[in-house]
C-alpha cells in the first residue's frame, strides 16, 4: 500500500475557502493533496470514497477544527477513521485551528495534539505545516505543475467577473502637469531679517524663503514688489526650471540638492494651487495630517444639491452634484480635493478625494469623530464610478471646462495642468466592464434610505 496524500478533512460548505487556499498552497509546495470539494455539494457525502482515502492512500491527515467543523458528524465520522489509523502509524493527524474556537472545545481525541494555528495568520500556519510535513518526509511528486492548483479554484458562477484580453481604460487621479514658468527666480534680502512672515499681502504670489533669498517663479523685480511692506529685497540670480527640478542648483551661497529643488518646487505648485481655488470660490478645511482640502459650496454651485453639467472624457454631457444633505444624518455634505506634487514620470498634480460634512451654514464640523463617522456611513456604498465622476465634475468646475487649468505665479506666467486626469491602457481587462451611466446619488445610497437617492441624467435622455 502506497501512501503519498494530503488528506484534508473540513466542514463543507463553511471552510471551504480555507480548504481551497491551503489545497492550492501544499500542491503549489510539491504535495499531491486530496479533496473532494467538486464532487461534496450542499453537504452530502460519498462515503466509501473518503473512508479509502483516508484509511489506504493518505500519508497525513490534516483536521481543519473550527467551531464549524467539531459539531458537523460527517466531519467527526472521518476524524474516527484517522483516529484508528493513528494507532499504526503514529504522527498521521495534524490538527490545524483556523478560527477563535476554544482550546477547551477541541475534541479530547485532538486536544492531546499539538495543533498548528492558522487563526493568527494563515500565512504563518501554512509555514508550520509545510515544516512538519518536511520533518515526517512526506511524499512529493517529481515535478510540480502549476495548473494542477487549478482545480481548488471554485467554479464559476453565471456572469462571474473574469479576466478577459481586452484592453481596458483606467482613469486616475493624477493631472499632467503641461508647463512650468521657465525659470524659478530670486531676490536677495537686504539686511539680517530671516524667517519673513506670510501676510494676506505677500501671499498674493506663490514664494519660499531659502538662506537670505525670496524665491519663487515671478520675476525679481515683482517679488521685490510683492514683498515691500515686509522686507526690503533685491532682485538676483536665476535658475532655469527644469535643471532644477532634474538636477539641482545653486540660489545664493548654497547648493540647492535634486531631493530639495523638488520640495521647493513642489511647495511653489500647491500655493499656485490654493490661490486658484480660493479665486473660484471653492472653501478650503485642513486635515489633521495638515493637507488644505478644497470643497464645492451650494453658492458655487447655484444651491446645495444643485447639478454640475460636465463633459466626460468621451464627449458625452452630463450632470453631477457637488454638494448635497443628508436629512437622515442631520447633516450637509460637499466634495472636494486635496493634492500633492510629484516630480517622478509623469509630472504630475496627484489628486485625494475628500468628503466634507458641514452645518446649514456651511460650517465644516468640529467634531472630528463625528464627521469620520459621517464619512464612513455616507460614502459606504460609493464606488469607483462614484468617486470618478465627482473628480470630473468638479475638475470642470474648477477649469470652467476648458482643457487647461491654470494656476497663476505672477509677472504674467503660470503653471499649466490638464484638467483632464491621465489615462493609462492596461493590456487585459474585466468582463464587467461597461459604458458607465451617470448614476447620481445626492444622498448616500444606503439599505435604510434608498427613497432619498436621485438619479443623474444624461443631458438629451428620454
Amino acid at each position: 500500500m502506497t501512501r503519498e496524500a494530503i488528506f484534508i478533512s473540513h466542514a463543507t460548505p463553511e471552510d471551504n475557502d480555507f480548504v481551497r487556499w491551503l489545497g492550492s498552497k501544499l500542491e503549489l509546495a510539491g504535495y499531491k493533496v486530496w479533496h473532494d470539494l467538486a464532487r461534496l455539494k450542499g453537504g452530502d457525502y460519498f462515503w466509501d470514497k473518503i473512508e479509502a482515502a483516508i484509511r489506504n492512500d493518505s500519508f497525513r491527515f490534516i483536521a481543519v477544527v473550527s467551531k464549524v467543523a467539531v459539531g458537523k458528524q460527517g466531519v467527526k465520522d472521518e476524524w474516527a477513521v484517522a483516529g484508528t489509523i493513528e494507532r499504526g502509524l503514529p504522527g498521521f493527524i495534524i490538527p490545524v485551528r483556523i478560527d477563535g474556537i476554544p482550546f477547551s472545545d477541541v475534541p479530547i481525541s485532538l486536544h492531546r495534539k499539538n495543533l498548528i494555528d492558522f487563526a493568527s495568520g494563515w500565512h504563518k500556519g501554512l509555514a508550520a505545516l509545510v515544516d512538519t510535513l518536511e520533518e515526517a518526509e512526506a511524499p512529493k511528486v517529481s515535478r510540480i505543475d502549476p495548473a494542477l492548483a487549478r482545480h481548488w479554484l471554485p467554479e464559476l458562477k453565471e456572469g462571474a467577473i473574469v479576466r478577459t484580453d481586452a484592453k481596458e481604460t483606467l482613469d486616475s487621479t493624477w493631472l499632467r502637469i503641461l508647463a512650468l514658468p521657465p525659470a524659478i527666480e530670486t531676490a536677495r534680502i537686504l539686511g539680517k531679517d530671516r524667517e519673513i512672515k506670510v501676510t494676506e499681502e505677500n501671499r498674493r504670489l506663490p514664494w519660499f524663503e531659502h538662506e537670505d533669498r525670496i524665491v519663487g517663479f515671478a520675476k525679481g523685480s515683482d517679488l521685490v514688489s510683492l514683498m515691500a511692506k515686509s522686507v526690503m529685497l533685491k532682485a538676483a540670480n536665476a535658475a532655469e526650471t527644469a535643471t532644477f527640478i532634474q538636477e539641482g542648483s545653486t540660489l545664493g551661497d548654497r547648493e540647492v540638492p535634486r531631493w530639495e529643488a523638488r520640495k521647493r518646487v513642489g511647495n511653489l505648485v500647491r500655493q499656485a494651487w490654493e490661490l486658484a481655488m480660493e479665486a473660484k470660490g471653492f472653501a478650503s478645511v485642513y486635515q489633521a495630517s495638515g493637507r488644505r482640502i478644497f470643497y464645492a459650496t451650494p453658492e458655487l454651485t447655484g444651491g446645495r444639491g444643485k447639478f454640475v453639467s460636465y463633459e466626460d472624457f468621451d464627449g458625452t454631457k452630463r450632470r453631477k452634484a457637488l454638494t448635497g444633505k443628508s436629512e437622515k444624518r442631520g447633516a450637509c455634505w460637499a466634495y472636494g480635493v486635496g493634492m500633492v506634487t510629484s516630480f517622478d514620470e509623469p509630472w504630475r498634480v496627484e489628486l485625494r478625494h475628500a468628503v466634507i460634512f458641514t452645518d446649514e451654514d456651511g460650517k465644516p464640523l468640529e467634531d472630528a469623530l463625528k464627521a469620520h463617522r459621517l464619512r464612513r456611513g455616507f460614502c459606504k456604498s460609493w464606488w469607483n464610478e462614484q468617486w470618478r465622476t465627482l473628480m470630473r465634475a468638479f475638475l470642470w468646475l474648477a477649469s470652467d471646462g476648458k482643457p487647461e487649468l491654470l494656476l497663476s505665479v505672477g509677472s504674467g506666467r503660470s503653471i499649466s495642468l490638464c484638467s483632464t486626469p491621465i489615462q493609462f491602457e492596461a493590456p487585459a481587462g474585466l468582463s464587467d466592464v461597461a459604458h458607465a451611466i451617470d448614476a447620481e446619488p445626492v444622498d448616500e445610497i444606503d439599505e435604510e434610505d434608498t427613497a432619498q437617492e436621485e438619479d443623474g441624467e444624461e443631458e438629451g435622455a428620454q
